[in-house]
């Protein structure tokens, strides 16, 4: 099958190197430093005590490329607007595309169920307009993804968590397509978890509640996502921010209070850094938005007090403003 994968950074490079290490024909979109390593070295993997490597064609430009079978977006929520005008040439008629990007994204609203309140306006729900003049609603693809990754230098990514890295995906409109289900059995034959999700935005719901609580903790400490467990405190904002998520996402249509307890969540925070706290160390653009401002917004739209979660967000909010990486 061939896969082209739009941002080979952490998780996407991952995926990469482990499509293409299955056999299939990966190609690369790439940036910078990373993509001049990729390109003389190759892409290398650390993962499990193990190092994989996979020599990948790769580019800036996706007009070097053409039409592909299926397109990941793996970038970061915040280069979503430069991709919308630039993934054009990726796609063809029969061309599939994922979004699993962290956070509230830019599909949520396409193929809304009518029983679902009508979601609050943000600005990324704006992103639809340019990506639906370059594919059809039928083409694109939800997404989520559960895999702890990182950029140990230009070309090579750590993965740490590797006995569980997973890709959900779902159909958003049109009639049901049976390629998904040959997807998944790519993915899988790769060692990619890919189970069929019974909603998508459920599983987007259960993703952002796991981001907004744990990850956004991290930044705000400095930590890795599981210190909050040897805290008492924390300990008890980790689980008020969960709660409180828990009540925004059932006021929208996704009531999720019976898979999803606050403190079985918190005995099972892995030891990692999240992307949050790499991106403000980095100095990159960072997802605050997305992970923390779009709840609250969904919050308010329901009439919801959110007062752990608004007082979470006003300090990364600030963090990340100081730095110039939150619009």
């Amino acid at each position: 099958m061939q896969f082209c994968i739009y941002g080979a950074g952490a998780s996407g490079g991952h995926f990469a190197i482990k499509l293409a290490r299955a056999g299939h024909d990966v190609s690369l979109i790439a940036r910078g430093a990373h993509l001049a390593a990729i390109r003389e070295n190759g892409l290398h993997l650390q993962t499990g005590g193990e190092v994989m490597t996979a020599k990948l064609a790769a580019t800036d430009d996706p007009r070097a490329l053409g039409p592909q079978e299926i397109v990941i977006v793996a970038t970061k929520a915040t280069a979503l607007p430069s991709i919308a005008t630039q993934i054009g040439p990726l796609i063809g008629e029969d061309t599939l595309v994922i979004f699993p990007q962290n956070g509230m994204t830019w599909w949520y609203p396409l193929g809304l169920a009518s029983h679902c309140p009508k979601p609050p306006e943000l600005p990324v729900f704006e992103l639809a307009k340019p990506f639906l003049a370059a594919m059809r609603p039928d083409q694109v693809l939800g997404g989520i993804i559960y895999s702890a990754n990182e950029i140990a230098s230009p070309g090579v990514i750590k993965n740490n968590s590797p006995e569980h890295n997973r890709l959900e995906f779902a159909q958003l409109s049109g009639p049901a397509s049976d390629r998904l289900s040959a997807i998944r059995q790519v993915l899988e034959g790769a060692g990619i978890i890919s189970p069929v999700p019974s909603d998508i935005r459920a599983a987007l719901w259960t993703k952002l509640l796991n981001n907004m609580s744990g990850s956004t903790i991290a930044l705000a400490t400095r930590g890795t996502s599981d210190a909050v467990r040897n805290d008492p405190a924390l300990s008890e904002i980790y689980c008020r921010v969960v709660r409180e998520g828990l009540s925004i996402s059932a006021a929208h249509g996704y009531p999720l209070a019976d898979r999803m307890d606050p403190e079985r969540m918190l005995a099972r925070l892995i030891h990692h850094k999240p992307s949050l706290l790499q991106d403000y160390e980095a100095g990159r653009p960072m997802e605050i938005a997305e992970i923390v401002l779009a709840p609250i917004a969904f919050a308010r739209a329901a009439e919801i007090a959110t007062p752990t979660l608004d007082t979470l967000g006003a300090i990364v909010g600030k963090l990340a403003r100081d730095r110039g990486l939150l619009a």
